[in-house]
Parts: C-alpha cells; structure tokens; sequence
C-alpha cells in the first residue's frame, strides 16, 4: 500500500513538473510548451513532448497570449496596445486646444497646440487672447516647444504682449502695442486621457523696455 502511495505521489508529482503551457501566436500556431522565462523581449520554453530538451526561444512581439497549466493567461496584444500609446498608456503625440490666462493664450484667452513626438517631442502652438493690464488690447503669441521629458517643456514664442499709454507730440494718451519674446519653461499635466491643467513660467524680453515675467495657467482639452 506504501509503495502505491509513493508511486501516486511521484507520478503527481512529475506531472506537475512537467505540466503543459500553451503559446498562441498572432500566425495561428499553437506552441504546447513548458514555458521558462517571459522577459520584455522573448519568451524561453521547452517542448512539451521534450520538456528536458532544448531551450527555444520566440519574440514576444510574434505571441498573442499565453495560457499556463493552472489557467492563468498572459495577454500580450494588450501590452502591444500599451506599448502604441507610450509607457504610461497615454498618447504622445496629440491635438490639443486650451484656455487660460498668460503669455501663450494672449492674456485672457485660448491657444491651440499640437504636440509629437514619444517621451522626447516638440510642439507647435498659437494663441489669442485679451490682455486687461495697463492699458488693455487684443494680445497673442506663437511659439514652439520642445517636450525633454513627457509632458514637461520649454516654450520659446513671440507675439503682441501688452499695450501701455503714451504722451504724442499733442499731449493725447494713446495705447501702444509692445512686441516681446518669452523663454517659459513649464508642463502638461494631464488628470485623464482628454483633460489636464497647463502652468509654465519665465521671462519675457521687450526690446527697450527691460524684461518682465511671464507665466501660463489654463485648461487643456487634448484629442
């Protein structure tokens, strides 16, 4: 009786050792394996009907799924569909439109920008806006970004930032529109995959009349 308890016990046991993995790969094959390693890149497995054999190797990029012996299934086409948008599942290059106050949307105002690239990119954007200080006036500013990490850039732009008052030769107070160039530095940060706040800050030179700071601070509709 000991000897049929020990004899279960290897059998089991062996079976357990040598239990059969399934990998589905994206041409309909179907590999019965013993998987031994899944790294970011290939999956290593044995053979099934050998499973002291050789060790082969496949891309994981050729693989749909694979279904281990206890049931559990790794899903690898959704890893891909992950991989597509970046590492953090968000996409990377975008449409986005914004509104807010500050240098890039032309005082009170909104600005539209288009963003490429993957974690490093750059940006194209323009904004219009309505400038309430000193002396008011319709204000705007287009520039492009450069995207070092993610969602965090620096913005060099150009545009109409501010009017102030002046004395002409007839003592009359008339507005004058002043042209500027802005160095911001800065980010996007989204709270979800359509919606996120943009804040940026830094100077703004007007030629003959000094630098002055500047900043941004809107909402960004990304599509």
């Amino acid at each position: 009786m000991k000897k049929i308890i020990l004899a279960s016990l290897i059998l089991l046991f062996s079976v357990r050792l040598f239990s059969q993995d399934k990998i589905y790969l994206k041409d309909y094959t179907l590999i019965e394996a013993v998987v031994k390693d899944v790294s970011d890149y290939m999956i290593k497995y044995t053979k099934f009907s050998d499973p002291s054999g050789d060790v082969l190797a496949i891309a994981v990029d050729d693989v749909v799924k694979i279904v281990y012996e206890n049931g559990i299934v790794r899903d690898f086409s959704k890893a891909e569909a992950r991989k597509a948008k970046g590492s953090s599942g968000e996409k990377t290059s975008y449409f986005a439109l914004g509104a807010g106050f500050g240098r890039s949307y032309g005082g009170i105002g909104v600005k539209a920008q288009a963003r490429f690239g993957k974690k490093q990119g750059f940006g194209l954007h323009a904004g219009l806006g309505y400038n309430p200080t000193n002396a008011g006036g319709l204000c705007f500013g287009v520039g492009a970004k450069f995207f070092y990490y993610r969602w965090l850039y620096i913005n060099a732009q150009v545009g109409i930032v501010t009017h102030e008052y002046y004395w002409d030769y007839w003592d009359y107070y008339n507005p004058e529109s002043y042209f500027g160039i802005s160095i911001l530095a800065g980010g996007d940060f989204f709270f979800n995959d359509h919606i996120g706040l943009n804040a940026a800050i830094g100077p703004t030179i007007i030629p003959d009349h000094g630098v002055r700071m500047g900043f941004d601070l809107g909402i960004v509709f990304k599509f």
